[in-house]
């Protein structure tokens, strides 16, 4: 790669001038140039710019074709499927970005707070933070606008560590924090970044925040990844400030990209968080004067990292999926079953492909994907489990799957047909 960084830059160079001098002479040249994206944001004397090298322009062209890719993909889904797998994703998403700081959770306590959020349950530890990220998996036009004040920023906080927080981690200012708050390595002990303060400096940042993150002449990938650079570097919080960080980036990636693209990303960035590490800590280093044109190209490989996973995962899961339902199609030949609960099989064997979550399906939920009443959907999975194809588990709600037995002469068709 042919850009460097401006610490790198200092250092390949013989120049006996002070690092600072060099370093303010080089920062003033890349803000002024060509393909430089300003941001508007000033931290600490310098304003945060990307430059749109070759590869960044390039990698950003192939995240818009493999967005594409995966979108029609998506498309060809069923609607049930879709869920199950929309749900999955999440699930990923909420349990990899609360890895990624440190937050035990489990994948049941994952499941439960989804299912709390789909129900309006809110007794349920991370049901606030679930329901934040179902919001990205609805219609396009059901996205949620990205924060348009400083209390539209905190509403979001608030959401995002509910129940989490320790009573010396609460805020203490009026929005945000009044205190210092440093970023250390945990395995070094070595401070690597403090963030801004006092709390009148974390609001004329955060301002000028809301500004670039609305700013339309500045590409949308790349002005989330600055904005989501700015919103690490300023740390307005005690605690809190990664995981809320990954959400407004990845709401600010729905308004641009499909939702199974956006969330899918703290998997990998999970997967890869020393290069998330290290990308965040040469760009905020002083040398650097605020250039997060690497720290966006880095984002960026997580976003096509991503797709591409994705793409693989959906083009094998839809092969396995119509190898299951032929495989349960010749399984059926057998049986006395009526085309409606023919249909709750494909939609529970959909469901067990496509999600990983430890419940199965609702009541309401088969009523929902089958277009049909309570009552109906009573008759319907009381037969299915009197003929030993489906079992249910827990009561109010009652989780309807597919009994072992048929999981297993399913499933085992599906790998003679797939040739596993």
């Amino acid at each position: 790669m042919d850009y460097k960084s401006i610490r790198r830059t200092l250092h390949m160079g013989e120049s006996t001038e002070r690092p600072q001098d060099m370093a303010e002479r080089e920062y003033k040249a890349r803000l002024e140039g060509w393909s430089t994206f300003r941001s508007g944001i000033t931290l600490r004397g310098h304003e945060v710019f990307v430059v749109n090298f070759r590869e960044l322009a390039a990698l950003l062209d192939t995240i818009r074709e493999q967005d594409t890719v995966v979108t029609s993909l998506w498309n060809t889904l069923p609607r049930e499927v879709k869920h199950a797998y929309l749900n999955d994703l999440i699930g990923a998403e909420m349990l990899s970005t609360n890895g990624i700081e440190g937050v035990r959770s489990t994948r049941k306590e994952i499941s439960d707070a989804l299912h709390a959020a789909r129900t309006n349950d809110s007794g349920k530890r991370f049901s606030e933070f679930a329901k934040l990220f179902l919001t990205l998996g609805d219609d396009d036009d059901k996205v949620p606008a990205i924060p348009g004040t400083l209390e539209d920023i905190r509403r979001i906080y608030n959401q995002v560590t509910a129940g989490e927080l320790k009573d010396d981690d609460m805020p203490d200012g009026d929005l945000f924090r009044k205190g210092p708050v440093f970023i250390d390595d945990m395995a070094t002990g070595r401070r690597i970044h403090t963030g801004i303060e006092p709390e009148s400096e974390i609001k004329v940042a955060l301002t000028q925040w809301l500004a670039l993150a609305k700013d339309k002449s500045i590409p949308p990938l790349i002005r989330a990844a600055m904005c989501h650079f700015a919103f690490e570097y300023i740390h307005p919080f005690y605690d809190g400030n990664g995981r809320t960080g990954r959400l407004l980036f990845a709401l600010q990636l729905r308004h641009h990209l499909c939702a199974p693209t956006t969330v899918s990303l703290s998997p990998v960035i999970y997967d890869g968080k020393d290069r998330y590490y290290k990308a965040f800590e040469e760009a905020q280093h002083p040398l650097n004067c605020c250039d997060a044109s690497l720290f966006a190209y880095q984002m960026m490989k997580f976003v096509s990292e991503a797709q591409r996973g994705l793409i693989d995962d959906l083009v094998e899961k839809s092969r396995m999926l119509m190898a299951a339902l032929s495989a349960y199609k010749d399984m059926e030949k057998g049986l006395d079953v009526s085309k409606q609960e023919s249909k709750a099989m494909n939609v529970l064997i959909q469901n067990e492909l496509f999600s990983d979550q430890t419940h199965g399906m609702t009541r309401d939920m088969l009523c929902d994907a089958l277009k049909v009443g309570r009552k109906k959907a009573k008759t319907i999975t009381d037969h299915l489990e009197q003929i030993g194809l489906v079992a249910h588990r827990g009561q109010r709600p009652a989780f309807y799957l597919l009994s072992d037995d048929a999981k297993r002469q399913v499933f085992d068709g599906m790998k003679k047909d797939v040739g596993e």
